[in-house]
């Protein structure tokens, strides 16, 4: 696909809400804007690293725990591995040799140097190239090019995340709000849980789901009750706290039962005029596309991975940690996880076939309802743009 640059002033987004208008349908419907995302903002952030490469009950933490550990993933179609080094440290390379192309690590391993299954090319656990049969008189070599290609990666908690390119910003300045607003949570405690559906492909732009995920105004109607979100969180309690790479929303429980124990967070987030009052939950959004929602039971993460060549599909990663296990239990009846999720997904599936119907307009953002999503449409235009120039 030939990729031309993009009319910046169709995708322009105002800095002020009042006047400010949506990202055009085209931006969640077009390959071609699908192209520069991945090549902007999916090569200048920080990106979870999936969990399909876990075997049995292990976690990716466990597989990569002793020296010269290695799993393979793949990300946005990229083959790439983790590789615990000898000075302990996790670095991340890419999984493709750097001869004839096949793919390096095939499954987890430890030890021994990376040997290429095709040729036996072999590369040591820093990505340098070692040796191949043919090559030991070659003019010029190894070159740069010959060792394997060494992506940025950070280990944070139970997660690793990596960057493509050259991150906008180190990790820090992603999850420092987040990370103050828990200061009795230690996430590499959390006890993974596996559930139906953490993996699936779904419909919509993987920008309709993050949109979707920062606007509170759809609460009243998509999730109303009787026994919706709506009823289980006082609606006037609602705040949208927005950083420069990440967003908090929470709420106070309309039953304090349902809350979370305040020493578990940040002093700020307790009211003083009403002692009782509990937070329901603190839903994080990091930028471009990871949430951490923390409950009273735990956690749940998402991750809304956008699929090369498929602009209205998104992989839809749910992982779920327990920091309570009795309330883990009752996770889906006192804080609606998989009824949420439900009605989220059918909601977005009909805006995106509104999307992509010819009839959708730009749209105005409502001043102190919408100000997460004018944040996040703000966003991916200054980074897709600014990256550009």
């Amino acid at each position: 696909m030939t990729i031309e640059k993009l009319d910046e002033s169709k995708y322009f987004v105002d800095a002020s809400i009042g006047k400010a208008e949506s990202l055009p349908a085209s931006a969640f419907t077009s390959e071609e804007f699908l192209q520069f995302e991945l090549r902007t903002i999916f090569s200048k952030t920080w990106l979870l690293v999936p969990n399909e490469s876990e075997k049995g009950s292990s976690s990716l933490l466990d597989l990569l725990r002793a020296p010269g550990s290695r799993v393979p993933f793949a990300l946005l179609d990229k083959p790439m591995f983790l590789q615990r080094g000898s000075g302990r440290r996790v670095k991340c390379f890419s999984n493709v040799c750097t001869h004839a192309w096949h793919l390096l690590v095939e499954s987890p391993g430890v030890g021994g140097a990376v040997v290429c299954p095709q040729h036996g090319r072999q590369f040591d656990n820093e990505g340098r190239f070692l040796s191949q049969s043919g090559f030991e008189n070659l003019e010029n070599f190894p070159r740069e090019s010959d060792h394997l290609k060494n992506l940025e990666v950070a280990e944070w908690g139970p997660f690793f995340l990596v960057c493509l390119g050259q991150p906008l910003a180190p990790l820090h300045q992603f999850v420092g709000e987040l990370e103050r607003s828990i200061p009795r949570i230690d996430l590499s405690m959390l006890t993974r849980h596996r559930v139906d559906g953490e993996v699936r492909e779904v419909e919509g732009n993987w920008k309709q789901h993050a949109w979707n995920y920062m606007d509170n105004y759809h609460i009243r109607f998509v999730h109303k009750g009787p026994g919706g979100l709506a009823d289980a969180i006082d609606l006037s309690s609602y705040r949208t706290e927005l950083y420069k790479y990440s967003s908090l929303q929470w709420a106070y429980a309309r039953d304090p039962e349902d809350g979370f124990d305040p020493g578990l967070l940040a002093p700020r987030f307790q009211d003083e005029k009403n002692p009782r009052r509990r937070i329901f939950a603190l839903w994080w959004f990091i930028f471009p596309n990871l949430t951490l929602n923390f409950y009273p039971w735990g956690l749940s993460l998402n991750a809304y991975v956008p699929i090369p060549s498929k602009p209205d599909r998104t992989l839809f990663l749910w992982y779920n940690y327990s920091l309570d296990e009795e309330k883990f239990g009752r996770r889906n009846k006192e804080w609606l996880g998989e009824q949420v999720d439900a009605e989220d997904i059918e909601a977005i599936a009909q805006v995106t076939r509104g999307a992509k119907s010819g009839f959708a307009p730009r749209g105005r953002f409502v001043p102190g309802e919408e100000a997460g999503p004018h944040w996040f449409h703000k966003l991916v235009y200054d980074t897709v743009f600014q990256s550009e120039k």
